[in-house]
């Protein structure tokens, strides 16, 4: 029995495997990145949350070649259900996390976008982190600590939400005058009862923050938050910010400082370059 194949001529003949070689090789590297990326997925633990977008965001603000763990001592203070989906308070809690924290990452799995904030501490340990940010559905939110040894030790809460606090205009904007009290700060620095050796910040800034998400308003947020030693302005900390965050941020920082004493100096930059700096204590 004939085959066109069998009658077609050696060009043809020849043409055609080449064609077959070249979807084999497609087949085998399409096979090998889809073995390469189950492996990345393989090496991080399970979610017990079964978030769908868990291994993309581990990949994603981790990096892929990421050692990742579930901890107990990354401790997220989150309510169950958000009444407000623009204003829902979260607290890092790290006073039980024993290793050094060189690096904290923070986000939101569902959010349009994950990201809330970063944290590096450089002249000072960090205790505890708090700001309020937007959520748009109900979601698992995610804290992860990275160690000296480069190992992310992850907490994990769940945040039940009607939602839609992303896409929800600002309602600082919509004061005709919200110009003239930008960037006005209200804070204190002052030592927590149960760690005197410690320093706690707490400001509140005024900004719209807009996340860029609603009609004809385009994004507008705080990008960097820096803190300082008041007396050399030695940079103790620092931190950026997504468009996750909410307006009008509460910040709320439990330092404890190496041989730093007097206050603190907080410097915010936002996207359209404005820049806002207070001194705390001293």
């Amino acid at each position: 029995m004939t085959t066109p194949f069998t009658h077609a001529s050696p060009a043809i003949r020849e043409g055609h495997r080449w064609w077959l070689g070249l979807a084999a090789c497609w087949l085998l590297t399409v096979a090998a990145t889809a073995s390469a990326t189950g492996m990345a997925a393989a090496a991080a633990p399970d979610d017990p949350f079964r978030s769908p977008m868990w291994h993309y965001n581990l990949n994603r603000y981790l990096g892929e070649a990421a050692t990742v763990r579930h901890s107990d001592a990354v401790v997220l203070k989150v309510p169950h259900f958000a009444e407000d989906a623009t204003q829902v308070p979260l607290t890092v809690d790290l006073s039980g996390f024993a290793a050094e924290v060189k690096e904290v990452i923070t986000w939101v799995d569902l959010n349009p976008v994950p990201h809330l904030f970063t944290f590096q501490p450089e002249a000072a340990e960090v205790r505890a982190i708090a700001l309020n940010f937007r959520i748009q559905q109900a979601s698992t939110v995610r804290a992860a600590v990275r160690d000296a040894q480069g190992v992310w030790h992850i907490g994990s809460a769940q945040v039940d939400a009607a939602g839609g606090g992303c896409t929800a205009p600002s309602v600082t904007a919509s004061n005709p005058d919200w110009a003239a009290s930008l960037g006005r700060m209200h804070g204190a620095l002052f030592s927590p009862v149960d760690a005197p050796a410690a320093t706690r910040l707490k400001v509140q800034i005024m900004h719209p923050m807009d996340s860029g998400m609603v009609g004809n308003i385009p994004r507008f947020n705080i990008e960097v938050v820096e803190l300082r030693g008041s007396a050399d302005l030695v940079r103790l900390a620092s931190m950026t910010l997504s468009e996750s965050a909410s307006e009008n941020p509460l910040f709320v920082f439990d330092l404890k400082r190496a041989a730093q004493h007097g206050g603190i100096v907080l410097w915010m930059r936002d996207n359209g370059g404005n820049v806002f700096e207070s001194r705390l204590g001293g």
